[in-house]
Order: structure tokens, then sequence, then C-alpha cells
């Protein structure tokens, strides 16, 4: 894969493009690359999609709101540093701030090597903790998946745990029915969380910095803000830096 630059500090979120990213039918591959000391490049991917979570009364996270998308070009540049003043794509800030962004996260393991088996009657939850970004859809005030889990025999709540796992955006916690792992159907989009981090769906593949490709999973979550120890994933460093960002009050489109 060839690697772009920044074409200009004003207007960095143009990048080349080689022909061998685009395959025989004329489609680009859906696939993110994490540039070293520099933003994601995405390719293949048609566009980015507000992600706001609806909250209870009581804050607890209950279900995912799809707002404004905007539409991408093929090579587009995403902010990784947190520093862009054209977020969520990238002005060329990673240039002139201090910033971490080497790998903190393997790409050698998989989830299926990293998780605990969770175990229920007809229904097993896969955790892999070391994804967890921390969003909040894995319990409530009065209970949580590891404690639903374990009652998974009632079929009310083997289907509210399923639910819940499901609205998971890191990927952290998969569902195994039968044997298998069944993952919901979701676009091969990016949705930009408010505040958070890039949520990546739709089996889209990642290299990370180092040039190494990622596991390929259905729900990815992506740092954004430049703090995370994980880095490219996501480990919910943004609510401790502050970082702030809503992709409806700049880009978004409906």
């Amino acid at each position: 894969m060839q690697r772009g630059r920044c074409d200009r500090p004003n207007s960095p979120h143009r990048w080349s493009l080689s022909n061998a990213d685009v395959g025989k039918t004329g489609r680009m591959k859906p696939e993110i690359e994490t540039t070293t000391d520099g933003p994601f490049i995405i390719r293949g991917v048609p566009s980015l999609r507000s992600m706001s979570m609806i909250t209870s009364e009581k804050g607890e996270p209950m279900t995912w709101d799809p707002g404004g998308r905007t539409e991408l070009e093929s090579d587009s540049a995403l902010c990784r540093c947190g520093a862009s003043n054209n977020k969520p794509f990238c002005d060329g800030s990673h240039q002139s701030v201090e910033w971490e962004s080497a790998d903190g996260f393997s790409a050698s393991s998989t989830t299926a090597e990293r998780a605990e088996s969770l175990g229920g009657d007809r229904l097993t939850v896969r955790d892999d903790k070391m994804l967890c970004m921390h969003a909040g859809f894995c319990g409530t005030e009065r209970t949580s998946i590891w404690e639903m889990v374990e009652e998974s025999e009632d079929t009310e709540v083997r289907a509210m745990t399923i639910r819940m796992v499901e609205k998971c955006p890191s990927g952290r916690l998969t569902n195994v029915i039968d044997g298998a792992v069944v993952e919901p159907s979701l676009p091969v989009e990016i949705g930009v969380v408010p505040d958070g981090p890039l949520w990546v769906t739709g089996n889209i593949g990642i290299t990370n910095a180092a040039g190494e490709a990622m596991e390929t999973r259905n729900r990815v979550t992506l740092c954004r803000c430049g703090a995370s120890s994980l880095k490219p994933l996501c480990d919910g460093s943004h609510a401790e830096v502050g970082f702030s960002h809503s992709m409806d009050s700049t880009t978004g489109e409906e």
C-alpha cells in the first residue's frame, strides 16, 4: 500500500492514492491506515455519521441515535491527535503539537485468544477487557451483563443480554450462541461519537502505525483525542482529558 502525505497545512485531508488500492471491480476495499505521527487515512468507506448515545433519566446508556452524515472521499484523513480545528478531519495540527502517536496495542493477538468466556444457559458472552472504551451499555443501575448472563436460562433476560451486548461499540463484548459468534448487521461506516472515539463498523480492515494488519472486527473504536494508551484503539481517555467535539455542530448533514 502506498502511503500519502499532506498536500498543504490548510487542507491536509487529501492524500495520494495508489492504483493497487482499487480492485478489479473498480470499488475501493474498505480500509483504514494509521499513519506514523499523523492521521487515519480512510479508503473505500462511503461516509461518516454522527452517533450519539440516548440515555435514561439516570444517565444509563440505552441505545444509539444515528445523526448527521457526511460523504467521504476515498482518501480522506481523519484527525487522531485531538488538536485539529477541522474535526473530525485532519488539518495538519499533529505536526505542531506534542502527542504520543505510537501504537500501544499489539496487532498480534486476537479477541478469541484474549477474551474470557462468561457462561450461561444457551448463551455465552465473550469479554475482551482490553478493548473497553467505557461506553456503559453493559449495565444499568440495578444489574449488569456479568450478572445477567448467569440468569440466561430466562428467555427475557437472555434477549435483553443479547441486545445490550450488541450495543457495545468497541466489541469488548460479543455474543456466542450455540457455539457461534453472533454479530449485529452493521453498515460499512465510521461513526463519530460526540466527545468520544471514531466508531468503525462493518468489518473494515485497519492497519496500525507500524503497518501491521489488525484483527478485522465488526465493531471497533479508534482514538481521536490523542490520549489513549492503546492506540490506535480508544481506551476511554477522552473523558479524562476533556476531549470535546460534536460532528453535528461542524460537518454533519442529514
